[in-house]
């Protein structure tokens, strides 16, 4: 505060004004608002909320949490299809020696992903030890490898399905990662707690680690890594043994008419 008289004070202008300041009247007075069509928010760095200089802070946050700033995490019931056809070309193929690799890889990854520490636990921990320990938890949880394998071929050819799907490598991680994820998220305690008066009381905690941010990516590229070197031949028989059994996609009928 700087005083300009007795009893009087000018407060300092904040970080916050100064960049408003600056894309009100300099250069960059045309990226105050999202690029996102139908968005009328100032993009964070307008408003001094963040450092995107072309997105607000809702739609910086949907990409953190959905891997696009404007396309949705995919529902299980539209996954689900895909997800059938890339089992059913994994049984297809098993006896592959990429695919037989491939699983084998997934395996390894599971089994050396160590202890699983409870979801309550994981705040303070780096994106790594926490993509390490969801890879535990589905080990614990006695997640197949070649199920995982599976998901991630269902999500890439999805994506390539989709004629209104956000085609980026971010988004194809995320959304197998967030499918893996769903699998075996949870930390869940039950006991019953003495009760002198009466009845033991059930006492039940269940605590979910936050599906979203740099810990996302990091399971996606795991998964990537391992299952990868499979998408390019895989997709394609995927999707036509989608479409065989369930049909094209809903949006290849919008495009028709």
């Amino acid at each position: 505060m700087v005083a300009t008289e007795v009893g009087n004070a000018v407060p300092l202008p904040t970080v916050s004004t100064k960049i408003e300041t600056r894309f009100a009247t300099g250069s960059l007075a045309g990226l105050q608002n999202c690029t996102v069509p139908g968005c009328s928010r100032k993009s964070s760095l307008a408003i001094g909320t963040g450092r995107s200089a072309y997105y607000c802070r809702y739609h910086v946050q949907r990409k953190s949490r959905h891997g696009s700033h404007w396309h949705d995490t995919y529902p299980a019931n539209e996954l689900k299809p895909y997800l059938t056809a890339a089992k059913g070309w994994l049984d297809a193929c098993r006896r592959a020696s990429d695919v037989l690799a491939t699983i084998a890889e997934m395996d390894r990854r599971l089994a050396t992903a160590g202890r699983a520490e409870p979801a309550m636990n994981l705040r303070g921990l780096n994106a790594a030890t926490r993509a390490r320990i969801a890879f535990a938890r589905l080990s614990d949880a006695e997640i197949p490898a070649k199920r995982l394998v599976a998901i991630y071929l269902a999500v890439a050819a999805l994506i390539e399905d989709d004629f209104g799907s956000h085609r980026t490598r971010d988004f194809q991680i995320v959304q197998a990662a967030k499918a893996a994820h769903r699998l075996a998220s949870g930390t869940h305690r039950r006991w019953a707690m003495w009760n002198p008066k009466g009845e033991d009381v059930p006492i039940e905690i269940h605590a979910y680690p936050r599906s979203s941010g740099l810990v996302l990516r990091k399971i996606g590229e795991a998964m990537g890594k391992v299952v990868d070197p499979l998408v390019g031949a895989a997709v394609p028989e995927i999707i036509r043994l989608k479409v065989e059994r369930f049909g094209p996609h809903p949006s290849h009928h919008a495009a028709a008419e």
